[in-house]
């Protein structure tokens, strides 16, 4: 499953120094849900790491190089975004999300309001 969003900031929502300057009006979020294997909570805060990867082989085959993720993430960072997940666990799936800051329309102060399919 594959959602799609736009959100608008919240007032009092804390940016940092360099979104503000630049007017970010809300933020894109991409959410990507998966039934698979899911990830222990005790690997948790390993899973961005680079070359990581859980139960190699019965888990992706013996194939990967651990470095998706962790590519990912410092793509996202340097768009000044955010990446993260959640998992209940083995056996639980996981659902993996980004967000990028929205700017407005050239000219306007307001976010498009153009839709996603």
């Amino acid at each position: 499953k594959v959602q799609l969003t736009c959100r608008q900031l919240h007032s009092g929502e804390s940016l940092p120094p360099a979104l503000v300057k630049a007017g970010v009006m809300g933020f894109l979020r991409v959410e990507v849900t998966d039934s698979g294997a899911g990830i222990a909570k005790e690997n948790h805060d390993k899973v961005f790491g680079e070359f990581t990867q859980f139960d190699r082989n019965k888990l992706q085959g013996g194939g990967g190089s651990g470095l998706g993720l962790w590519i990912s993430r410092r793509i996202i960072d340097l768009h000044q975004g955010k990446m993260g997940f959640s998992s209940a666990g083995l056996g639980c799936g996981c659902t993996f999300y980004f967000e990028l800051p929205l700017y407005p329309q050239p000219g306007t102060q307001e976010m498009s309001t153009k839709q996603f399919t």
